[in-house]
C-alpha cells in the first residue's frame, strides 16, 4: 500500500528532525570487531542523540566546533510524484491523493527555501568576503552564479507543484508528465549538498530505474561525462548495473512502472 508507505515516511521524517548527531574519537580498540565506525544512541524519541565513534585521523579532520562536542541536525524533505493518474482517489476528508501529494511537496519546498535563505545569508555575509573591493566584487560575482541557479531551480519546482494543484489530470500520461518534479527537486537539493534516498512500492523497478538515471547525471555533473552521452551511459547501466541485479533477486515482484513513464 503506497499510501500507507507515504504516511509512514512522513512520520519518520518528522521524527528525524528531532535527532542530533555528534562525533567522538574511538577507543584504542574497536567497540565491535571488524567495524571501524560504531555509534551509540541516547535520549528519547522526542530528543534523540546519536554519537558516532571514528578513528583519530578522521576525527582531527572535523571542524573545531564538532571536535569540541558540538552537534548538528539534518533537514529532511520529501518530494513525491505518482506515475499514474490519481483522479478519483481520495486520501481522507475529501482531500484527493493528488492534493495530499501537493501538500507534501509544498511543505518540503518551503523547508528547502528556508535552508537556501540561510545558506545565501551565510555566503553573502560581509565578514566572510575579502577586504579588498576588487577581490570582493569578484568573490560576490563568483557566488551569485550558483546562487541564482538555485533560485531558478526553486521557481521551477514551485511551478511543478502549482501545476499539479491546478490541472485536472484525467489520464496516465498527464500524471507521468509531472515526474519532472523528481529530477528537478533532486538537482535543487543536490546543489544544496543533500544526499538522496529513493523509494517506491517494491524498491525494485522504479527505484533502480531512477538510480540508474541519477548515476549518469552524477557522471555528467561531477566527473566530466559529456551530456550527449548521458542516455547512452544510462542504457549501459540499465542493462548491467543495479537494476539487473535487484530484479534478479526479486523475481516474484511484478514491474508496476507505467508504460507511459518517461
Amino acid at each position: 500500500d503506497e499510501q500507507a508507505m507515504l504516511e509512514d515516511t512522513l512520520v519518520a521524517l518528522f521524527d528525524l528532525e528531532k535527532v542530533s548527531f555528534y562525533f567522538k574519537p574511538s577507543e584504542e580498540e574497536p567497540l565491535v570487531a571488524n567495524i571501524p565506525l560504531t555509534y551509540q544512541v541516547e535520549g528519547s524519541r522526542q530528543a534523540l542523540k546519536v554519537y558516532f565513534y571514528i578513528d583519530s585521523y578522521h576525527f582531527e579532520q572535523l571542524p573545531q566546533r564538532l571536535k569540541n562536542g558540538g552537534g548538528f541536525k539534518i533537514h529532511p524533505v520529501l518530494f513525491a510524484q505518482a506515475l499514474e493518474s490519481m483522479e478519483g482517489y481520495y486520501y481522507r476528508d475529501n482531500v484527493s491523493v493528488e492534493e495530499f501529494q501537493a501538500q507534501i511537496n509544498a511543505a518540503s519546498l518551503e523547508k528547502v527555501k528556508q535552508y537556501n535563505q540561510k545558506l545565501r545569508a551565510f555566503y553573502l555575509d560581509k565578514s566572510n568576503s575579502p577586504p579588498n573591493s576588487t577581490s570582493k566584487a569578484a568573490y560576490v560575482d563568483k557566488l551569485m552564479r550558483p546562487l541564482n541557479a538555485l533560485d531558478e531551480l526553486y521557481r521551477l519546482v514551485a511551478s511543478f507543484i502549482r501545476s499539479k494543484r491546478t490541472a485536472a489530470c484525467a489520464n496516465t500520461a498527464c500524471s507521468a508528465s509531472g515526474v519532472g518534479l523528481l529530477s528537478v527537486s533532486s538537482e535543487l537539493c543536490s546543489r544544496l549538498g543533500a544526499c538522496h534516498i529513493i523509494m517506491c512500492n517494491s524498491g525494485v523497478h522504479r527505484c533502480t530505474l531512477s538510480v540508474t538515471l541519477e548515476q549518469a547525471i552524477i557522471l555528467a555533473r561531477s566527473h566530466g561525462l559529456p551530456p550527449r552521452y548521458i542516455m547512452q551511459a544510462t542504457d549501459v547501466m540499465r542493462k548491467q548495473g543495479a537494476r539487473v541485479q535487484n530484479t534478479a533477486k526479486n523475481l516474484g515482484i511484478r514491474d508496476r512502472t507505467p508504460q507511459s513513464a518517461p
